[in-house]
């Protein structure tokens, strides 16, 4: 393997890494998580099986959703499919280390989702400079947005609030509640992309640095 892709993969498997833990930081907070991680939340109330389960299983679904849009399932498809399979049992693995992680609090809990924002937003950071793949989900809606000839940005708010809304539905109908919709829902959707901007400012020098690619422009 050649340097260059052997940084690129520890990159990438940093921010993985980095995602599984801001993940798991939202479920401690006990505020609701992502837009995107929404339904696989809502499913470990409804059915037994854990959050990192559910979590491969939605990002599986969405996977042959994006796979349909774009009408094959080639090699882009099967790298997701595999990054969705080690991040889904990175969660797990990382869970195993939080659990100490408890907020006593309401306080507490808002705090502990910031955090988990910030987390995340470093994971988000370190996938994209890697340039390696990208997760289904984000598969999914830059393939629609190619298909619609829409804005990715816009149709990622549209597809966050439909993710969003399914799984109030399905809790409402079925639980009578929205456990996994919440407070660190709304955080995650205002904080996320700012955070991510934020360290694109500080990280992107350091990164292409390191990964070489000042040196290949």
């Amino acid at each position: 393997m050649p340097n260059y892709m052997r940084r690129k993969l520890i990159v990438y498997l940093i921010g993985i890494f980095t995602l599984a833990i801001g993940s798991n930081l939202f479920l401690n907070a006990a505020l609701g998580v992502a837009p995107s991680c929404s339904l696989a939340l809502t499913f470990t109330f409804l059915l037994p099986g854990s959050y990192a389960l559910y979590n491969f299983i939605v990002n599986s679904l969405i996977l042959i959703l994006e796979a349909f849009i774009v009408r094959k399932f080639g090699k882009t498809q099967i790298l997701q499919f595999i990054i969705t399979f080690i991040y889904s049992y990175l969660i797990k693995l990382t869970s195993l280390f939080l659990t100490h992680i408890q907020p006593h609090s309401f306080l507490e809990q808002v705090l502990l989702a910031i955090l988990a924002c910030i987390v995340m937003a470093l994971g988000i950071t370190l996938t994209i400079h890697s340039n390696l793949t990208v997760m289904p989900y984000e598969g999914f809606i830059g393939a629609l947005a190619f298909r619609l000839k829409k804005d990715f940005g816009k149709l990622r708010v549209i597809i966050d609030v439909l993710f969003t809304l399914a799984s109030i539905v399905i809790s409402l109908i079925l639980l009578h509640n929205i456990n996994s919709v919440g407070l660190g829902t709304i955080i995650a959707s205002f904080l996320t992309g700012g955070v991510v901007s934020f360290f694109n400012r500080i990280l992107t020098t350091r990164l292409n640095t390191y990964l070489g690619v000042a040196v290949l422009n």
